[in-house]
């Protein structure tokens, strides 16, 4: 089975699901910790900042939710954090969710895979490792991460990892800091033959409950990141794809202006995935801060259900959905809620971010049509 095949199924199977109401695919937050310091984070705390909030779940109170997870239908698991590999227990919990039959991924900034993972990960390899890219050197490193010293352990890592066969994915969010290396961040996912999935939008830092922790949260203007969206595509998929997109956007969403309640959650949060956080709260989504529900002693699929009767009372911004240019906004209820605090208030921020894309697709397609007529 290729990565895209697989891709493509757990695609169809999370919306078949989604109609169910069957939480096939989840996330294990671990921890909020990190090793590294990076500017544009949404969740990472310092145990300092941890302690008021709660304390990370033990190996064992994941290991028994693992089991009832998938017992309610879970399939496909994804553990991230914080980087979870800084837990001296992540090789225990991975094991025994690993030896329940479960699809394992994992989000890592590929800084800590030791000698005993890589071990683990030989006799027991995951289904795929998502690599978080900050830059191709150890200035972009130190600038955006406060630690040059990663980018080596990085590509040790990432060449290790490829060695044994294991698919790994390249992820990475551009800032202003490190946006104007988008090509050279290109350029080393291909040289390396992975995938890369470059995001120019920032979620605020909802989930950081310290305000002085947001202190150094910095991310593109919206033009900024309109314009790099197009020329992502472009690099990626070439001046024909460009050219269709710029086709279809020119026919507008016919749509009624005179709705006064907007669609519900579109995506499969809450529907057929969820979100665990470090403390044990159940989300729809980890961009979100609410709604949240606490795990009782009856375990998951109570909450489970709790949850999914909430998020089939969200309502998203009429405003909106009734948008002629809605087909091309990335808008969706977890970045409605960051940016307004609110599911049906509108994010003036994605207005403008996608109104930048569509007018560089609009320029790149045309400025490819004039090239060809001379």
């Amino acid at each position: 089975m290729t990565p895209t095949s697989s891709a493509q199924i757990k695609r169809t199977l999370s919306r078949q699901c989604a109609d169910l109401g069957i939480p096939v695919s989840g996330i294990f937050e671990l921890t909020p910790r990190c090793n590294l310091r990076c500017k544009m984070c949404y969740v990472r705390l310092t145990p300092e900042q941890m302690a008021p909030i709660g304390k990370e779940l033990t190996a064992q109170e994941w290991i028994n939710l693992g089991k009832q997870c998938k017992d309610a239908g879970l399939v496909f698991l994804l553990l991230t954090g914080g980087e979870p590999t800084l837990r001296p227990d992540f090789p225990d919990i991975y094991e025994a969710l690993v030896q329940m039959g479960l699809s394992i991924s994992i989000n890592t900034n590929g800084t800590l895979i030791t000698d005993k993972l890589k071990e683990l990960w030989h006799r027991l390899p995951p289904a795929q490792v998502n690599i978080t890219l900050y830059g191709v050197s150890e200035a972009d490193y130190e600038a955006l991460c406060g630690d040059g010293s990663a980018y080596d352990k990085v590509i040790e890592n990432l060449e290790w990892l490829q060695r044994e066969g294991i698919l790994v994915h390249l992820n990475t969010t551009m800032t202003p800091t490190n946006f104007k290396k988008w090509v050279q961040l290109e350029e080393f996912a291909e040289s390396r033959g992975c995938e890369l999935r470059m995001t120019s939008y920032c979620f605020p830092p909802t989930r950081r409950t310290d305000c002085s922790a947001c202190a150094d949260f910095a991310r593109l203007e919206p033009h900024e990141a309109g314009e790099l969206m197009a020329l992502d595509i472009l690099y990626r998929e070439g001046i024909e794809s460009v050219q269709n997109r710029a086709k279809n956007l020119s026919t507008p969403v016919q749509r009624s202006c005179e709705l006064d309640v907007g669609d519900p959650i579109q995506c499969m949060a809450g529907r057929s995935q969820f979100w665990l956080t470090w403390h044990g709260q159940l989300t729809p989504c980890g961009m979100l801060s609410t709604p949240n529900i606490s795990l009782s002693q009856e375990g998951f699929l109570p909450a489970w259900e709790e949850l999914k009767a909430v998020c089939k009372g969200i309502r998203l911004c009429p405003e909106c959905i009734a948008c002629p240019e809605q087909k091309s906004c990335m808008n969706c209820a977890a970045v409605t809620f960051a940016e307004t605090g609110r599911f049906d208030g509108k994010p003036e921020y994605m207005c403008r971010l996608n109104k930048a894309y569509r007018e560089a697709i609009a320029r790149i397609a045309e400025s490819s049509t004039d090239n060809k007529s001379e």
